[in-house]
């Protein structure tokens, strides 16, 4: 008993540390891909275009990635083969300067990369269900600090060495988390859990009859996937709109370490808000904090109140973060759940990505990127809307 408690918490310590690794390799590139792309020519547009592809290739790659891990329960070698992949393209990728090139390697990236979280965010809830006062943001808190510390000093090297050290940063983090998860022993897989019938895993087919006759489910696609259509432009064009407004690397990379400082504390109040009200509250909660946030930068479109609110983006983030594996927990089997999650939180994303990043990068092409910040105010609501009116369900 005492050998199986030591076991569970080294576990408890190994997930904390691969999400510290890994989310804070993706800190070194991340904040700065689209400002290297717009800095190697390309328009918005061709921008908006890379993230369709990478779009396309995820939303048929990510439900295969889930489906592998639930029939075969080796998500460590899955987890591993996607971080060494994300790793070898991101060196590649770097040295490129031709778009034809570039949109080849994001697809390519996509493809390798397109089951890593929910992989990773089930591997995590897993691991936090053996502890009574355990949450899964207690250890999703802990890829926000490796994100702060890496994005406030990643913007200065990179201002001193060049934008292809966040290729070779992002890459060497990458290459440490798979060696991390390495050590963390196999999981029983889901069929041999007490309650839970093979049967019930069924094919993709199975899956997506069960999550369309889920009201619940049906209603958290409806409005994710609203607000994922309208709100691909912050993703692609903020940090080019800060460096339109005269901000360089640095301060942009401190913009995004301290989204993830509030992250820290935030993850951890999230879990206890989850425990006394709902999983569907966080959700709505952090689309509310989307529409404050939205229409502040309307109001007042500089540097300060962009990077500013990036505190109510950690906010927003974190509630989102506990409360979408809250929700997939609570209204989904556990023979299906890794396949549920990819099927909604990497496919739906990217099929709305699909669509909605090249108009972003059309809208950003003909009136610039402040306008975006009002069609993801619309995006924000309408999700709103969509979770609110299933809440009685």
């Amino acid at each position: 008993m005492i050998e199986t408690a030591v076991s569970y918490r080294r576990d408890l310590q190994l997930i904390r540390l691969y999400y510290f690794v890994s989310i804070g390799a993706s800190g070194f590139l991340l904040p700065f891909i689209n400002l290297f792309f717009r800095r190697q020519g390309l328009s918005g547009a061709e921008i908006g275009l890379l993230g369709t592809v990478q779009a396309v290739v995820g939303l048929a790659a990510a439900p295969v990635w889930g489906r592998w891990s639930d029939r075969f329960n080796r998500p460590h070698l899955l987890i591993q083969t996607a971080l060494w992949g994300t790793a070898v393209i991101s060196l590649i990728l770097g040295k490129q300067s031709l778009f034809a090139p570039i949109a080849l390697l994001v697809g390519l990236n996509a493809l390798v990369s397109a089951g890593w979280a929910p992989l990773s965010d089930n591997l995590a809830s897993s691991i936090a269900e053996r502890f009574h006062n355990v949450g899964f943001g207690s250890i999703r808190l802990w890829g926000s600090l490796g994100w702060t510390l890496v994005t406030a000093v990643a913007g200065r090297f990179i201002e001193i060495l060049g934008l292809y050290f966040a290729f070779v940063g992002q890459a060497l983090g990458m290459g440490l988390a798979a060696v991390t998860i390495y050590f963390l022993p196999k999981q029983p897989a889901p069929s041999s859990e007490p309650g839970v019938e093979t049967a019930v895993a069924g094919n993709l087919r199975q899956i997506l009859g069960a999550i369309r006759h889920n009201p619940r489910l049906v209603s958290l696609t409806i409005g994710l996937g609203f607000v994922w259509l309208l709100s691909s432009g912050l993703y692609q064009f903020e940090a080019i709109f800060l460096d339109e407004l005269g901000a360089g690397e640095t301060a942009i990379g401190l913009a995004s370490a301290l989204n993830a400082a509030i992250e820290l504390p935030a993850m951890l109040w999230a879990d206890k808000m989850l425990k006394r009200f709902s999983a569907g509250w966080l959700l709505r909660a952090s689309l509310l904090l989307q529409v404050i946030r939205m229409g502040a930068i309307l109001s007042i479109p500089t540097i300060s109140m962009i990077i500013g609110l990036r505190l109510l983006l950690g906010l927003q983030f974190s509630l989102y973060s506990v409360g979408i594996i809250g929700y997939i927990n609570a209204h989904t089997h556990k023979a299906y759940r890794v396949t549920t999650l990819a099927l909604i939180t990497v496919t739906l994303r990217n099929l709305a990505l699909m669509v909605g990043n090249p108009l972003s990068g059309l809208v950003y092409d003909a009136v610039g990127a402040y306008w975006l910040y009002g069609v993801g105010l619309i995006g924000a609501l309408g999700g709103w809307l969509a979770l609110s009116l299933s809440k009685n369900k």
